[in-house]
């Protein structure tokens, strides 16, 4: 996929205005990261396919009643600013590191996202009242520190979508040890390399824990 192939898909999917939007945002982005490194600058030239494109792709894999996605390690707002732009559901990002959590609120209030709550705060610090449908890291941490962390966060209804590199089907392998739960792959529509972890009904099994 080329640039030009990633606004098209966006478009197909989201509609024109949904690419005037990410286009705002793509332009906070590239000013930001003149002044904190946001993202790779290797990457910015393929910033749709990239970025974009990858993180908008987990949107359809999010349950249908969905009304409320936590993404943890939030950083750029890769993926949790871009479902906020093309969902009209509850985003909250989660960024432990300062000057990132500001970018993200910052970023939020120049898109008037009214439906983004930013929490400064490590994963497993952090407390959310009600409930959470879809639990997103983008290039955080391993399946298994993964579902620890968020273990306070997550329900039986909880679903997890995680974007993994070539060690995501490894990692799958490794964290049937110690959890249990309905577990798909699916295909990254932006590079070959790539798959998207699909996790629902996560909990521990229980011989993990003694």
């Amino acid at each position: 996929m080329n640039e030009d192939e990633a606004h098209d898909w966006v478009s197909e999917r989201f509609g024109a205005a949904a690419v005037d939007r990410l286009r705002r945002y793509e332009d906070i982005l590239l000013t930001e990261s003149e002044r904190q490194n946001l993202i790779s600058r290797g990457t910015i030239p393929s910033l749709w396919t990239r970025h974009i494109v990858d993180s908008a792709q987990l949107i359809a894999f999010a349950p249908g009643d969905a009304s409320r996605w936590c993404d943890i390690g939030s950083g750029a707002g890769l993926p949790g600013l871009i479902v906020a732009i093309l969902l009209p559901i509850e985003v909250v990002l989660v960024e432990p590191r300062r000057k990132r959590a500001e970018f993200l609120a910052d970023a939020a209030s120049t898109l008037a996202l009214s439906n983004v709550q930013v929490s400064q705060s490590t994963i497993e610090k952090t407390t959310l009242a009600g409930r959470i449908d879809v639990i997103s890291a983008r290039a955080v941490a391993q399946l298994d520190t993964i579902f620890q962390l968020t273990s306070h966060l997550a329900s039986s209804a909880t679903r997890f979508i995680l974007p993994k590199g070539r060690s995501g089907v490894d990692e799958l392998a490794s964290v049937k040890r110690n959890w249990q739960g309905v577990f798909h792959v699916e295909q990254s529509v932006s590079d070959a390399e790539s798959i998207i972890v699909i996790a629902d009904g996560v909990t521990r099994r229980c011989s993990a824990s003694r």
